[in-house]
């Protein structure tokens, strides 16, 4: 049976949306559950869950990882680090190790993106092949799923990273059903030759490595539009740009129909089931780890952690790193060690 560790601290909202989380998938209709590790304060935990019906001391499997500490969602990059490097008892730090461990086979957290993408790195290291790990979300667009990698993991990418980004997210897509997938790169135009010195050598770096499963640049509004791309690959700033974008935008839209319409519930609705909302997958990193929005509500963290059993259950670890046999790995700058 599976065992996902899930990060009762962090998020927006604090551990009492991830407790609504835990009962509810817990107490959903089903077969065979997958073994939940709460990680967080014991006791803590415990009066959480207990308050909403659960009781882990008679679960069978299910169980709490003590954490103290987390790392606030406002915290820098610099303090990011220097807490991790610090505690051991911070919260995304004992969910990477109960995966390095053995203790569990994923991790799921909403708290600070960049001390789980941190904690994960220090905890378990790079994929042979790797540079930094990239973040790929699933957008809802016009023709089907379209995964857009990364989305705020390295704001620094370099042609290189976003050439194995590519590599991972064709792997990804595959394993998500898609079975042909291509792969297109986020700038401004879809004509050749626009864009800053990035998009220049990373569309010349994608034609070289991917012939032609390579569509070229594709714009902004082919993400949820008619994509001629199943993966696109950009740097995590303009990603992570494009992606709370996209959210404002379906948020709004969201709001306006209700207030048109005498019953909203339809578009809220579409609010709850777009597969942005459902967690982004850490790919790179020789373990499954799904970051869920630190806003997430209820239904939104139970989604990641269906996300988390379909990384396991597509064994997408194991095709990331046959996707990246032959690359040679990057050092801190982004650039092929030893060059």
């Amino acid at each position: 049976m599976p065992r996902v560790a899930i990060d009762l601290l962090g998020g927006d909202a604090g551990p009492e949306v991830v407790a609504d989380a835990i009962a509810s998938y817990l107490t959903a209709p089903g077969d065979e559950r997958t073994e939940l590790c709460v990680v967080g304060p014991i006791e803590r935990a415990r009066e959480l869950l207990g308050a909403r019906g659960v009781d882990l001391d008679a679960s069978g499997g299910h169980r709490v990882l003590h954490a103290e500490a987390c790392v606030p969602m406002t915290a820098s990059s610099q303090d990011t680090l220097a807490l991790l490097r610090e505690r051991e008892d911070v919260s995304s730090a004992v969910g990477i190790r109960a995966v390095r461990d053995g203790q569990a086979d994923a991790f799921v957290s909403i708290g600070h993106t960049g001390a789980t993408v941190a904690a994960s790195v220090l905890g378990l290291g790079r994929l042979p092949g790797m540079g930094r790990p990239g973040l790929a979300v699933e957008l809802p667009s016009a023709r089907g799923p379209v995964v857009l990698v990364d989305c705020g993991a390295a704001p620094f990418a370099t042609e290189h990273d976003l050439v194995r980004f590519a590599a991972c997210g064709l792997a990804y897509a595959q394993a998500r059903g898609i079975p042909e997938p291509t792969v297109g790169l986020l700038s401004i135009g879809s004509e050749r030759g626009k864009g800053d010195r990035l998009r220049k050598t990373t569309d010349v770096a994608l034609e070289e490595h991917f012939a032609e499963k390579y569509v070229g640049a594709v714009e902004g509004h082919d993400l949820v539009g008619e994509s001629p791309a199943d993966v696109v690959v950009v740097d995590g700033f303009t990603g992570n740009v494009a992606l709370k974008s996209m959210e404002g935008a379906l948020r709004w839209s969201v709001a306006a129909m209700s207030k048109v319409y005498d019953d909203p519930e339809p578009a809220r609705g579409v609010l709850r089931t777009s597969h942005f909302l459902s967690g982004g997958v850490l790919l790179g990193v020789p373990g499954a780890v799904v970051v869920g929005h630190g806003a997430s509500a209820r239904d939104e963290i139970v989604a990641c952690i269906h996300r988390a059993e379909q990384l396991l259950d597509g064994a997408v670890v194991d095709r990331l790193r046959r996707s990246l046999v032959g690359f040679a790995s990057l050092d801190a700058r982004g650039e092929p060690e030893g060059e």
